[in-house]
């Protein structure tokens, strides 16, 4: 068992948790080692090096950007270990999905839980291949991530000013998508393709989202007005914005998306790149412990 620990996450709270996960797991015999990031990117090459040693599971004490760099090491290895996710980030929307809220659920999953086996997804793009585990969003919701890194301090409540601030600057651009070959424009503020159901913490993108069903669920936002956007955006809370008539949802195995202007794009909450991308479900690909 390897512990991972990034100790920025959360503000901080990544090398505070570290002890407590270290004396839990030395409690109950579970031997284990313990590597620290030290730098933006070096989650991904410790993931790869265990996943090349085939050391088993990972235990990742971060947040979404850590889950993001682990997949990312593992594929890069061409081998995805179990993973376990002892949530201390700024948003953890993923591992949510799987019953996984505080520390101690992050905990108990590892050794008192089960394990799911979850969908991936796959991203070809100018910024090269990636995968990712919760979603891939582009235009506004990619645009409201940039500015959140920025309120990081001010934990979920960075998004709604990234929201805010960006609704400034709102406007709809030409979006062109190909869904199963076939191709389609539409003006739009921003598409998230889909894996989980939350973004950004507490926000319910998609609600329908099962993770283990071999299909993304897309969520685009079409054309509207600020003031509809500003009344649209408390929905996503709640998951009801997909009954709005601007919201245009639909489930699929494979996408590519494009923006004229290319559009800024946000793969786990980070932020990599720009539009087009060619996205596809690796179904069933990731080991995760879960309650």
């Amino acid at each position: 068992m390897l512990v991972i620990s990034n100790p920025h996450a959360g503000r901080g709270r990544g090398a505070r948790v570290l002890s407590q996960v270290e004396a839990y797991l030395s409690d109950r015999g579970i031997v284990h080692q313990t590597a620290v990031s030290a730098r933006p990117g070096h989650v991904t090459e410790i993931a790869a090096e265990a996943a090349g040693r085939g050391e088993s599971p990972l235990v990742l004490v971060g947040g979404d950007g850590t889950l993001f760099e682990a997949l990312n090491g593992m594929a890069r290895a061409g081998r995805f270990l179990p993973v376990a996710q002892v949530p201390v980030g700024t948003g953890n929307s993923f591992i949510k999905d799987l019953g996984i809220e505080s520390v101690e659920d992050g905990l108990r999953a590892l050794t008192e839980g089960r394990t799911r086996v979850v969908d991936i997804g796959r991203v070809r793009s100018a910024a090269g291949e990636y995968h990712f585990v919760n979603l891939v969003g582009a235009g506004f919701v990619a645009n409201v991530a940039s500015r959140a890194t920025s309120f990081k301090l001010f934990g979920d409540l960075s998004y709604k000013i990234g929201v805010l601030l960006e609704l400034v600057v709102l406007r709809a651009v030409p979006c062109r998508l190909i869904v199963d070959g076939k191709e389609s424009v539409r003006d739009a503020h921003f598409v998230e393709v889909c894996n989980s159901r939350k973004t950004g913490g507490e926000m319910i993108m998609a609600p329908s989202a099962v993770v283990d069903d071999g299909l993304f669920d897309v969520v685009i936002a079409r054309a509207m007005s600020r003031a509809t956007l500003l009344k649209l955006f408390p929905l996503i809370f709640t998951g009801e914005h997909v009954k709005d008539p601007h919201v245009e949802t639909f489930r699929c195995s494979r996408i590519s998306v494009s923006f004229d202007p290319p559009q800024k794009v946000t793969p786990d909450g980070e932020i990599l790149g720009t539009t087009p991308l060619d996205i596809e479900v690796v179904p069933r690909a990731l080991e995760v412990f879960c309650l």
